[in-house]
């Protein structure tokens, strides 16, 4: 049996602490899913603003009437949530409806993106945000975990892809259901991978081979599931429809210049209270949120296999320290543990885009698990060399490294769907041209002017230019919804971040003419791009380089 050497430290990195998935709102039977259906609507008629403008999304979208009627809406009281499935449907439909508003139109077809989200969106989903732990924009967690339904109730497999619906989306297309329900499955295919990665961990405590020979073989057959439903995603979901209608709507707003968000976005009555203080347009500035867009980095059921099989990443364009199966070995018997690696900073942000239970999740597996060191240390010299040792070995050896083969399948197969629907797409350009785009970002504050009007707004109650005072958001009984006067709000001010260039930015500030979002075919994230021109993931990063270091930090884990 594999020992551990005693590690050179006052205190065990790799002490074993037994998990438990209730604790960290992980279900044993969906895995990352809630075990029951997410809520079709919120019962407390106080949140009917909300759940009126969702009964009609789709068509109000089509219209181009969502910027309208969010700020018409009233700013909710989200202290009148009272469950963690309400918190969840509040955050999935403030998400649609944020998005919406940033990336859809109002009645000009060529309006362009908004820098700004007025207090009836941004308020409440701060808050919601703040309650569950996660970033406010959309991600993951809102379109895939918290937002499917169960057809059939009494089906064979209730959660079976064929099975499932969606609650929303932003174009209405079975599109685009199809290309969340296969997230979804998988999610749920999968959770008898999350309950055998606690079984592989606490064979290793005991020192039993078999238990965790068995373990690795249920996380493969959750693996094989996942490639299964993965390349489903060809069946229904269009790569056209994706690219030009429904990818624009999950983009963030963090590496975004090209799509007409240089600066970010502004969060009205949470990040902006004291406006009327501020010297200068250039310190709003820095008041403005930026934050990646939906991706598929942000389910924790990927990292948590990475996780359990040791698999490592680091910097997007660095080459990492693992080299040999020896040399791991080696440093094994030096140190006791594998010396944790400077993790791809990407990976690691992408957690505060997941629950918080689902994060805490992540890092205590990563403060337990040693996987990957006892399967090492079970491996002998001459088994590395010639192939063969014990049978016990040479089945939990065969077991990890086809989990590792599957994994590195599964992220194949991901770069084949990015290069079919982004790739090939954003090379290819639209069936038929976008209208210019030339509208002047209004809601950025360019000159003192501008300023002095915004605080004669707030004193006033007059509409400032850009319409960005919350009070355009009254509802018609204020009795029932006295908080929406944004007036009487002042929230907590957020940390100012400041660079070491801040008073250069100032000194150089750009004219108002340099707002203007570039002519038509660059101010829109779905676009045809220029001959070497980088595609951007809706996370904001280049996803090819991306997806091809992640699948070859895969294939290098194998023993």
């Amino acid at each position: 049996m594999p020992q551990f050497p005693q590690p050179k430290h006052d205190k065990d990195p790799m002490a074993y602490v037994p998990l438990r998935l209730e604790d960290y709102d992980i279900s044993p039977t969906n895995g990352f899913l809630p075990t029951e259906p997410p809520l079709r609507r919120i019962s407390n008629p106080y949140f009917e603003p909300w759940e009126r403008i969702m009964d009609k999304f789709n068509q109000y979208l089509l219209a181009h009437h969502i910027r309208r009627l969010v700020r018409k809406m009233p700013v909710l009281d989200t202290s009148k949530l009272e469950t963690q499935a309400e918190f969840q449907r509040a955050f999935t439909i403030l998400s649609f409806m944020a998005h919406a508003f940033v990336w859809g139109r109002n009645s000009a077809l060529s309006e362009s993106a908004s820098d700004f989200l007025p207090a009836s969106i941004s308020i409440p989903w701060v808050s919601v945000a703040k309650f569950l732990q996660i970033n406010p924009v959309i991600c993951c967690a809102a379109v895939c975990h918290w937002n499917w339904q169960i057809l059939d109730e009494n089906a064979k497999d209730p959660m079976d892809i064929d099975n499932l619906g969606t609650l929303h989306t932003f174009s209405g297309s079975t599109d685009e259901s199809w290309f969340y329900l296969v997230t979804t499955a998988i999610e749920a295919k999968c959770a008898q991978g999350i309950n055998a990665i606690l079984d592989a961990v606490a064979s290793v405590e005991e020192d039993n081979m078999e238990r965790m020979t068995h373990a690795l073989h249920k996380i493969a057959h959750s693996l094989r599931d996942a490639n299964t439903l993965l390349v489903r995603i060809y069946e229904r979901c269009d790569p056209y429809v994706f690219y030009w209608k429904i990818r624009e709507f999950l983009a963030g707003w963090e590496n975004m210049a090209e799509a007409g968000l240089p600066y970010g976005v502004l969060y009205e009555g949470v990040d902006d209270t004291d406006t009327p203080s501020l010297d200068s347009w250039q310190e709003l500035i820095w008041r403005f949120r930026k934050y990646a867009g939906g991706s598929a980095a942000q389910t924790p059921l990927l990292q948590a296999f990475d996780i359990a099989l040791g698999i490592k990443h680091y910097p997007t364009g660095k080459q990492g320290l693992q080299s040999s199966v020896s040399d791991a070995r080696k440093r094994l018997y030096e140190l006791g543990f594998s010396e944790p690696p400077v993790a791809n900073s990407y990976l690691v942000r992408m957690r505060d885009y997941m629950p918080g239970g689902h994060r805490r999740f992540l890092e205590d597996l990563a403060a337990t698990c040693r996987i990957r060191e006892y399967v090492l240390l079970a491996c002998s010299d001459q088994m590395l060399q010639a192939g063969h040792d014990g049978d016990l070995q040479v089945s939990m050896r065969q077991a990890y490294n086809e989990c590792i083969d599957l994994m590195k399948a599964f992220r194949d197969k991901h770069i084949m769907l990015v290069t079919r629907y982004i790739i090939a797409q954003a090379n290819t350009g639209p069936l038929m041209p976008a209208p210019p785009v030339t509208s002047v970002s209004s809601h950025i504050i360019p000159h003192a002017s501008h300023t002095q009007a915004l605080m004669r707004a707030r004193s006033s109650d007059t509409p400032p230019p850009g319409g960005r005072l919350g009070g355009d958001s009254l509802p018609a009984d204020p009795t029932m919804y006295p908080q929406t006067n944004t007036h009487s709000l002042r929230l907590a001010q957020p940390t100012r971040v400041r660079s070491q260039n801040h008073h250069a930015l100032q000194s150089a500030a750009p004219s108002q003419a340099s707002f203007s979002s570039t002519n038509g075919k660059g101010n829109r994230l779905a676009r045809k791009v220029e001959d070497g021109s980088v595609v951007r993931g809706t996370g904001g990063t280049d996803a090819m380089q991306f997806l091809k270091q992640v699948r070859n930090e895969t294939a290098n884990t194998r023993i």
